[in-house]
């Protein structure tokens, strides 16, 4: 495991378990005072039936190729999520692909396709870099034509274009969402300067960013409810479908944005869509 991989594997594990209810792990209540919130080192040591010395230096970076099975007790110590288990084992690299190349430009066939969608769609990077969108998305999510392409990132732009923030009633929900979905892609792609790059920037842009960046929360790309406010339109609810693997490239998704039934979504849509 290099070092950069085990401080942040040490950095999320103190995350989760600063995070962690000691009535969540079985603990008694009034197990001995606390002066933080979460569970004891020692704790997470006893229930994942390891030494507290080898779990302290688990959590500083220290521990040299800990083996699956220490971290699937220490997993199950600290209650972690599936995303957040296949997370710690990515950090210390075990059991997971190696990551697809980075990409930066697609085949005109997908930007053909991509424009034959009815609903709202765009392609995107790990990075969250737009690469190709249709009208519908331009109209309807955001004019990415409108900014600079080093700006033109749902990261980005969730967090510091005010336009797009204003059109998003549920922005707190949906930024958290945004910063967990950034780090979980970040951390698999450790030796990409240019997602470094784009960390650095939006912390030092965006406390709020870098708020929910401390967190160490991760999320994975599964089927999300977006609520967007149309200046025309009026109110829009899409469920966001990711698809990746495009054309064999794990690092570029496509995401469509599918009017949610019973909300005149789809109606206000596509009367817009139609002026």
């Amino acid at each position: 495991m290099d070092k950069q991989k085990a401080v942040l594997l040490g950095q999320f594990l103190k995350s989760r378990r600063e995070k962690m209810n000691p009535a969540e792990a079985g603990l008694p209540s009034g197990y001995g005072k606390r002066r933080t919130p979460g569970l004891r080192r020692e704790e997470v040591a006893q229930l994942a039936h390891v030494s507290t010395t080898w779990y302290t230096w688990l959590e500083q970076g220290r521990a040299a190729a800990p083996s699956r099975q220490v971290l699937d007790s220490v997993a199950q110590a600290l209650k972690l999520s599936k995303n957040e288990h296949l997370h710690m084992l990515h950090l210390a690299n075990l059991e997971l692909p190696n990551p697809s190349p980075a990409v930066n430009q697609l085949s005109p066939d997908i930007n053909k396709l991509i424009d034959q969608l009815p609903y709202p769609a765009f392609v995107a990077t790990d990075r969250t870099e737009v690469l190709s969108w249709n009208d519908a998305a331009c109209r309807i999510i955001f004019d990415f034509p409108s900014v600079p392409a080093e700006d033109r990132c749902m990261a980005w732009l969730t967090f510091m274009n005010e336009n797009l923030r204003r059109s998003l009633p549920d922005w707190e929900e949906y930024a958290q969402y945004t910063a967990g979905v950034l780090r979980g892609r970040y951390e698999k792609n450790l030796n990409d300067l240019a997602f470094r790059k784009l960390i650095d920037r939006l912390i030092g842009a965006s406390p709020e960013f870098l708020a929910l960046w401390s967190t160490h929360d991760i999320m994975d790309k599964t089927i999300k409810t977006i609520r967007l406010h149309h200046p025309v339109a009026g109110l829009l609810t899409f469920n966001i479908n990711t698809f990746s693997q495009i054309n064999g490239n794990g690092s570029a998704h496509c995401c469509v944005y599918v009017p949610v039934e019973g909300t005149g979504t789809q109606e206000n849509m596509q009367h817009l869509l139609n002026s």
